[in-house]
């Protein structure tokens, strides 16, 4: 599952001040103003950089809206998990579980913590698109959690180096002055580096017991949610595919069509197949296999019939798609099945 949680969708559409009809925005990002409330909303990688270009483009070419949502971030905004980071006793307790952590807000990236000696290195991986919205999402990763660790820690931290792969986007002044120190470009890895000496400082409100018990709080959270996800991302894949397979004898559905028998809108069902790591083209393809599997074994028809069966306009397709699902043709198969 490769998706962002709609809070970030919401605040850089609030933080649009120079778009006046924000219809638009919302548009791109595949979600209402009332969907984007719910705790569990997400948004696919590619609708949520084409919603920061957008902004971003607004702006140029001094882009600053994404430093002033990260700027105005607050641990309380991320439930349990901010409280987490917040309670912890020191920044070195902090990142101990946020790389597991921040999957719950952002499923697209991963991110990893580092003991390098006299720094201590906090690396941001995301999915390797060449186009400004991941390079801006990659930047408001990173200023999101300095200002996280700096509620924590205090407003002094500020990392002794920030080191980005993209190219400068404009936003080199505003972001210079969130850090605290000039961005670089042009880097191996997106990722920071805090003194060791500021890691293990005590935070300000820190508490090692209160620690311990919301973290035992959130793994259990998280381990509920985990399994939830999983099993309606099982169910959402046979409902598509059942849902494809009843109309592949009018060729092969779209997702409009098998959304709509679904009771939701093709958006809707876009969003929450690419939110489980799933693609209806792939899952419609399923759908023919299984079907034409179980007619080619265990019915009367001709292969020429259930080629028609399954959404293909000529035999000799179907033949091909049959060798690609099972290894061999369609006659193979059903001698294989008769003789069993």
């Amino acid at each position: 599952m490769a998706a962002i949680s709609a809070l970030f969708v919401r605040k850089h559409i609030a933080a649009a001040e120079r778009i006046a009809d924000k219809r638009a925005l919302w548009v791109l990002a595949g979600l209402t103003p009332q969907a984007a409330e719910d705790p569990e909303a997400w948004v696919a990688p590619d609708a949520y950089f084409a919603l920061l270009e957008a902004i971003a483009e607004s702006e140029a070419p001094d882009v600053r809206f994404l430093t002033t949502v990260c700027a105005a971030m607050r641990c309380e905004e991320f439930g349990a998990i901010g409280l987490a980071l917040k309670s912890a006793p020191t920044l070195r307790h902090a990142f101990q579980r946020q790389a597991r952590y921040a999957l719950r807000f952002n499923s697209a990236s991963t991110f990893a913590f580092e003991d390098l000696g006299e720094v201590y290195g906090f690396v941001h991986r995301s999915p390797q698109a060449a186009r400004p919205g991941a390079w801006l999402s990659s930047e408001g990763a990173l200023a999101t959690f300095v200002t996280l660790f700096r509620e924590a820690t205090g407003p002094d931290l500020r990392p002794v180096r920030v080191q980005f792969r993209h190219p400068p986007l404009g936003t080199r002044g505003a972001l210079e002055a969130l850090f605290g120190v000039a961005p670089e470009y042009g880097a191996e890895a997106d990722g920071m580096q805090f003194s060791t000496a500021h890691v293990d400082r005590p935070c300000a409100v820190g508490d090692l017991a209160i620690w311990r018990w919301i973290h035992g709080q959130v793994d259990r959270e998280l381990a509920a949610r985990e399994a939830r996800a999983e099993a309606e991302g099982r169910d959402l894949e046979v409902r598509v595919i059942e849902a494809a397979a009843a109309r592949l004898s009018d060729g092969a559905p779209s997702l409009a069509e098998v959304a709509a028998g679904l009771g939701m809108g093709a958006r809707t069902l876009q969003r929450r197949l690419s939110e489980r790591g799933l693609t209806f083209q792939a899952l419609v393809d399923e759908a023919r296999r299984r079907l034409a599997q179980e007619l080619v074994a265990g019915s009367r028809y001709s292969l020429a019939e259930i080629a028609f069966l399954t959404g293909f306009s000529e035999q000799s397709a179907f033949t091909r798609a049959f060798k690609r699902w099972s290894g061999r043709s369609p006659r193979a198969w059903r001698e294989g099945a008769q003789a069993s």
